[in-house]
């Protein structure tokens, strides 16, 4: 009795979470862009193709100037533009074997 009470409470708890709270949410995408480029996260993409020592060295300046990671390895000549944006493709980010391919 006790677990089916139980599962009664969690199935009302996920309807009320899902209409109070995840109905009609929608993604903001530039929000959501902006924050994937401005990430200090994305150097450790970076190192096969920059080193450990330069991708440190990009994390840190990043950190302290603000400065987006992918606007840093520009400026120091590390990579082309297409090839960052080849390397940072949320395709290639979030599936190993494209990265190894890059490679």
């Amino acid at each position: 009795h006790s677990m089916f009470k139980s599962i009664s409470h969690l199935r009302q708890g996920c309807l009320i979470l899902a209409d109070r709270c995840v109905d009609g949410i929608s993604a903001n995408r530039e929000r959501l862009e902006a924050g994937v480029r401005n990430s200090i996260g994305i150097v450790t993409a970076l190192n096969p193709f920059i080193g450990y020592a330069n991708a440190t060295e990009i994390a840190t300046e990043a950190h302290l100037t603000g400065k987006g990671v992918a606007e840093l390895v520009e400026a120091r000549g590390l990579m082309t533009a297409e090839a960052l944006a080849d390397v940072l493709r949320p395709e290639v980010l979030t599936q190993p074997r494209l990265l190894a391919a890059a490679v």
